[in-house]
């Protein structure tokens, strides 16, 4: 199941999920997300817009051609992990991405 940013807002936001005490956390690596999840079409992650959702896999100088980046599977897929899902601590800030595994 692909988790959307419309779907987390639709929910009030609920990515910003709190892991539990025995769960490891870890860094996402947003251009390992767009060479998994676009595989061999070269695209490079890149912020559009300043806040968590703004992360893009662009292939150049064309914004509708941008494809989003699902981060739970990123963490799914970068900690081998199938339990493993992603969240923020600040909206605003499209660095503050983390996975829990």
């Amino acid at each position: 199941m692909t988790i959307t940013a419309a779907m987390l807002i639709g929910l009030g936001g609920a990515s910003a999920i709190a892991a539990p005490a025995s769960a490891a956390t870890g860094s996402v690596s947003m251009q390992a997300a767009c060479d998994n999840q676009y595989p061999g079409q070269g695209r490079v992650a890149r912020v559009r817009t300043n806040n968590v959702y703004g992360w893009k896999c662009v292939t150049g100088v064309v914004p509708v051609a941008d494809g989003d980046i699902d981060v739970w599977r990123q963490c799914r897929t970068q900690y081998n992990n199938p339990n493993a899902y992603g969240g923020f601590t600040n909206y605003n800030n499209p660095y503050s991405w983390y996975c829990v595994y």
